[in-house]
């Protein structure tokens, strides 16, 4: 079962959760494979320990990249009107492409009477597979510095994952996603069989959920959520509860225990159960079971 934690902004707390179910569900569930969705900011690996030895690694070239030909072009300015991304630009009256917004979509060769435009293969990232500190497989994508095809290397990275878990026979993968609700985050959900939205108690958090939650309805994914941080604004969460309209399988409370572990690269799933969010942890993981045995 792929298991996506995702959340509608940042900072709500979902590699935190992502993190240390999946160090539960590898203890106590026969095994998981981690994968870090979130290409552009990559941190489920730190959040786990951090890395105990590297397994494999390649770098992935498939990000396109336009090219014009200046004997052959003619100056009709087609491409400059056709390109959605505004990586073409006019120039001194010439097109000239600006590589940072190119999608490499085609549009431009396709209008381009001239056949002047071509297309070259640049890096889009790396892969890279380790054994984190807390002895849980963890796949992670790379996006090059400026690259834009982020929901390639996330589709690429859940392949790995996959890969990593039939070579092992382990059923469960946990996604950390991307915050928000675009490309990298319709990549991670695109598939997968059970969205866990992690919310805050604010009403910025409630409307990216709600967001979130519009898109997993089009995937037809099971959904549940878990609330972080509850404590802080328990008023609200009748607002969460009823605009939502999902079971919630858990509540952790604010507990400064939490940063303390990200500062010392220590999980709480392995050294803090005995907190106030180790205890929540723990009833949110009971909760998960019924939902991936």
């Amino acid at each position: 079962m792929e298991i996506v934690v995702a959340s509608g902004k940042g900072g709500t707390g979902k590699t935190f959760l992502a993190s240390n179910l999946a160090i539960l569900i590898n203890e106590r569930l026969d095994g998981v494979v981690a994968a870090d969705a979130d290409v552009e900011a990559p941190d489920l690996v730190l959040a786990m320990g951090g890395e105990r030895r590297l397994l494999r690694s390649r770098e992935i070239w498939e990000s396109m990249k336009a090219s014009i030909d200046y004997k052959l072009c003619n100056r009709c300015l087609r491409c400059v009107d056709v390109c959605m991304f505004d990586a073409i630009r006019l120039v001194d009256g010439e097109p000239r492409i600006i590589e940072e917004f190119c999608e490499g979509c085609g549009a431009c060769a396709h209008v381009c009477p001239a056949n002047a435009i071509s297309f070259r293969r640049t890096r889009t990232g790396r892969i890279y597979s380790v054994e984190t500190a807390a002895g849980v497989k963890t796949t992670t994508g790379d996006l090059e510095i400026g690259g834009r095809n982020s929901g390639d290397l996330v589709y690429l990275v859940r392949e790995e994952a996959k890969e990593i878990a039939r070579g092992d026979h382990v059923k469960n993968i946990v996604i950390d996603s991307a915050p928000g609700i675009g490309c990298p985050v319709i990549s991670s959900l695109s598939g997968a069989d059970l969205l866990i939205i992690v919310v805050e108690p604010t009403p910025q958090s409630l409307n990216g959920a709600k967001r979130l939650l519009k898109i997993a309805e089009s995937f037809k994914m099971k959904v549940t959520y878990v609330v972080n941080k509850f404590d802080l604004n328990e008023e609200f969460l009748k607002a969460i509860d009823s605009e939502l309209g999902l079971e919630c399988i858990g509540k952790i409370p604010y507990d400064s225990e939490v940063p303390s572990s990200y500062s010392m690269m220590r999980p709480i799933a392995i050294h803090g159960m005995d907190t106030k969010a180790g205890k929540a942890l723990k009833e949110v993981f009971e909760n998960l079971e019924s939902w991936v045995t």
